[in-house]
Formats: structure tokens, C-alpha cells, sequence
């Protein structure tokens, strides 16, 4: 079975994880410490591409990951493996905040629950605060997949960063 581990940045309709945490404001030592966490995310992916997740994404312009579907399973053993190799570059803030995980977990059994309702029957429940939806029973590009999406977008406010007003 080929699961990808896929969110749904609801507010976008996109299909995305965000895998760290958000940067700072543009004044003084922030602006300095989101350089620095900038340059340490570049190294962590180039370290875990050269540790063999070869997608493994380029950090965008705040240190942030965006793992779309498709992209490399983090649970996959090739990927903790690049991880543990990778440790020592491991920017600020990829670690996830449990009460974060708590908080979407909720949010993304709201969106589960629409979409199910909107005509996605097998639409899965959360885990972890991660959603992950096995591509192969579920078309992601279907019209009818879009329109429960669309239908659904404004009921979880998940899986976004600082665009969507949750960074």
C-alpha cells in the first residue's frame, strides 16, 4: 500500500506538511536568528539529501519545510536514518510541539468529518496530529475530491504557517 503523508493546508486547498516551526520578524537580532536558522535548514536538507532522502525539500525563505505529497515519508526507515545522521544540523524548531499535535488533531478530525460528509467516505481520521491519506483508494485530483475540499476548507484552520495566520 503507498500511503503519502499529506495535510491539507485548508485555507490554500493545497496539499502540504509543514515540518517546522515559523520564523521571526524582520527587526534587528530576529532578523539575524532567521538568517542563522535560514542557513542551518539549508544544511539540514542538504544533509539528508546526501544521507539519502533524496526529495528532501529546500527549506522556504523563513527555515520552514513544506513536504508535499508525494514527497519523502517520514516514516519511512530511510528517512529516520537521515534524520539520526542529520541531528547535529537540525534547525530550530522542526520538533514538534505537543500541544500543537493536540490542537491539530482536533482540527484535522473536524476537516476529516467534512469531508467525509461531502461525499469522501474513506476520508481518514487524524493521527498524531498528522493526516495521511492513502493515495491509492483515495484520488487527491478527482472533482469530487475538490469540491469536498472546497466545501470543507473553512472548517479546520490546520496545516498552515504564517499565509494562513497560523505561524
Amino acid at each position: 500500500m503507498n500511503k503519502a503523508s499529506v495535510s491539507l493546508a485548508v485555507s490554500a486547498a493545497s496539499l502540504a506538511i509543514l515540518t517546522a516551526g515559523c520564523g521571526g520578524s524582520d527587526s534587528g537580532s530576529s532578523s539575524t536568528n532567521t538568517n542563522t536558522t535560514l542557513e542551518k535548514a539549508v544544511k539540514y536538507a542538504q544533509c539528508m539529501r546526501e544521507n539519502g532522502v533524496t526529495n528532501f525539500p529546500d527549506p522556504d525563505k523563513n527555515g520552514k519545510f513544506v513536504i508535499a505529497a508525494g514527497g519523502p515519508n517520514r516514516n519511512a526507515p530511510q528517512f529516520k536514518k537521515a534524520q539520526q545522521a542529520c541531528k547535529s544540523q537540525e534547525p530550530p524548531g522542526i520538533k514538534d510541539d505537543p500541544a500543537q499535535v493536540a490542537q491539530d488533531q482536533k482540527e484535522w478530525l473536524k476537516l476529516a468529518q467534512c469531508m467525509r460528509k461531502n461525499g469522501i467516505q474513506d476520508f481518514p481520521d487524524p493521527k498524531d496530529g498528522r493526516l495521511l491519506v492513502d493515495r491509492s483508494r483515495i484520488n487527491v485530483n478527482s472533482p469530487q475530491f475538490k469540491r469536498a475540499l472546497n466545501a470543507c476548507r473553512d472548517v479546520a484552520h490546520v496545516g498552515g504557517g504564517p499565509e494562513n495566520g497560523n505561524g
